[in-house]
């Protein structure tokens, strides 16, 4: 597949009258009714239930996401809460501050050079990390300068875009749709010696985190360790939130449980998981030592949320998980070259994994693999977790 900018002239928000293809037919009439008529199933099964959007970290595979909040506006799902761990929680909390998915759209398309989000030579790692020794050596080491690149560019960025779309950059209390995003509480850097200090999972909200910047709250969750330094929020740091959880299903689980806003009414976790770590790799593709540690990260984010999807999707008791993964297609960390091709490879994925009867088939696929992954037993044996 070419994965270069050749679907420019593809766009999501004239999605479904605009043609699928160069030369297919609009949908229109009969034709767009029978194309809504494929997702009859999911919505008689979201009736009466509170819909919730969990999207998760990927880097730039972030409009993925966008490409899936717009097939849920088509299909007129309602969103009642949103939840975002590190590239989720960008779109996310944009969509919260709300900018419409047509708008979402053309954010990540006016992405045209990584160095707009990470600075000069951003496609050339080795070189900041020579560049940043050099100043650690001068300036001395901390927290604000543990990254291959400096987050101001990345913060200057989320600020023009919310200025741009929503005038200025809100709070929690002034978002309209219900937002959460995780990150973890590395600490204040300096603890004290007779002094054990807490690092913990943080979820930023409204009921925890009123006053709080939105932008800094999405720089916490996307400080992604070694590329972006800790986010610094008052006198306590934070890293990306990936490292805990990588799509924020057990968050949303913890508060239908406590009934925080849910009131524990039957609810529907849309779960987007742009990761999918753990596949067997090829020998060349982790011939050097940092992809080796990034598959490795993988794994780890697979694995909670792997035990995450087990522990949290419980049809029976009213909290189920839609499991999506719509991502078709590698995309690196500066590969905006990719967005027009993600996003509509994720659109067209998406319609796929909701249309008919078998849109809990990946969830109950994937709760019958993790089982094996996570080493709790055979899948499909008496012992699987999948089937209690």
């Amino acid at each position: 597949m070419n994965t270069e900018r050749d679907f420019n002239w593809f766009s999501l928000a004239r999605q479904p009258q605009e043609p699928p293809s160069r030369d297919g037919p609009t949908l229109a009439g009969e034709n767009l009714k029978q194309w809504r008529e494929r997702f009859s199933p999911l919505l008689r099964f979201l009736r009466r239930k509170k819909v919730v959007v969990a999207l998760s970290g990927g880097g730039m595979a972030m409009p993925s996401h966008v490409s899936v909040l717009r097939v849920l506006e088509l299909l007129g799902v309602p969103v009642d809460a949103i939840y975002g761990t590190s590239a989720g929680a960008v779109i996310g909390g944009l969509r919260a501050a709300g900018l419409t998915v047509a708008e979402l759209e053309q954010v990540m398309l006016d992405i045209t050079d990584p160095d707009e989000l990470f600075g000069f030579a951003a496609r050339h790692p080795a070189m900041r990390l020579v560049a940043g020794e050099v100043v650690r050596a001068f300036a001395g080491r901390s927290f604000d300068r543990a990254g291959v690149y400096d987050s101001t560019r990345l913060g200057e960025y989320l600020s023009n875009v919310l200025h741009r779309y929503v005038g200025g950059i809100p709070k929690f209390s002034d978002l309209a749709v219900p937002f959460s995003c995780v990150a973890f509480d590395i600490g204040t850097g300096n603890p004290e010696p007779q002094r054990q200090e807490k690092t913990t999972k943080c979820v930023f909200c409204r009921e925890t985190s009123p006053d709080l910047s939105l932008a800094d709250a999405i720089g916490a969750s996307m400080a992604i360790p070694g590329t972006l330094p800790p986010k610094r929020i008052g006198s306590r740091f934070y890293i990306d939130g990936a490292t805990v959880e990588h799509l924020p299903i057990a968050t949303a689980f913890h508060d239908w449980k406590s009934a925080r806003w849910l009131g524990r009414r039957r609810t529907a976790v849309i779960a987007v998981d742009l990761g999918y770590g753990g596949n067997a790799p090829r020998e060349e593709s982790l011939s050097h030592p940092m992809s080796l540690v990034l598959y490795s990260n993988s794994i780890q984010s697979r694995a909670i949320t792997d035990y995450n999807l087990l522990h949290c999707h419980r049809p029976r008791r009213g909290f189920s998980v839609i499991l999506l993964r719509p991502r078709t297609i590698g995309v690196g960390l500066c590969d905006v070259q990719k967005i027009p091709t993600v996003m509509k490879t994720a659109y067209e994925e998406t319609l796929r994994q909701l249309s008919g009867g078998g849109f809990l088939d990946l969830t109950a696929e994937h709760t019958r693999r993790a089982t094996a992954f996570l080493g709790l037993g055979d899948p499909g044996s008496r012992d699987d977790p999948a089937h209690k």
